[in-house]
């Protein structure tokens, strides 16, 4: 069985907006089934599933219309963010009073069990990621280190290795705000 996982985005204007869950494809060599994962999705009137060569497969909820037609718009990201996958090493770039963050117990447990930290530029902020799961203990922990946002990155954002991430559960990054990045 092959098995594919994908971030679920929200989107307005043809940009990402937010990361609402993640889907999931197993295909067999006779059936492909879909699991979709997401919070936050009121209203959802239906679902529009487009493959490359073009078929469109729809299924709707209720009396609302979905039109078949409709193209798929082309998402980009948006560009003032940047992110880079760093090793504990990397560190050192941090302004001098930030170097303590290397010996933080639960960055290092992150680092430990992916092999890899992010750093994010985002809105002339710059962040350190700690590579993880979302769950309500994981959060506890996190937060009592500093890392108090959970932010998923796709494989468009991103490319990963099969030992640096997690395909099986809500896998993203615990990240902590470092400083305000500096014009030059």
């Amino acid at each position: 069985m092959e098995q594919k996982v994908q971030y679920l985005y929200e989107t307005q204007n043809g940009k990402y907006v937010r990361n609402i869950g993640f889907m999931r494809n197993e295909r067999s060599l006779d059936k492909c089934t879909l699991v979709i994962q997401a919070r936050q999705m009121d209203e959802v009137i239906g679902i529009q599933l487009r493959k490359e060569t073009g078929e469109v497969y729809l299924a709707k909820w209720g009396e609302r219309e979905l039109e078949p037609e409709m193209e798929a718009e082309e998402y980009v990201l948006p560009s003032d963010i940047k992110y880079e996958k760093i090793s504990r090493q990397d560190l050192s770039r941090l302004p001098r009073r930030e170097w303590r963050i290397a010996n933080n117990s639960f960055l290092l447990h992150g680092y430990h069990n992916y092999h890899h930290l992010l750093y994010i530029e985002e809105n002339h902020q710059i962040w350190i990621g700690v590579p993880g799961i979302y769950h309500e203990k994981e959060k506890v922990a996190a937060t009592a280190f500093g890392f108090t946002e959970f932010k998923r990155i796709s494989d468009v954002e991103i490319v990963l290795e099969e030992e640096e991430t997690n395909a099986f559960e809500d896998f993203g990054y615990w990240c902590r705000r470092i400083e305000e990045k500096r014009e030059e």
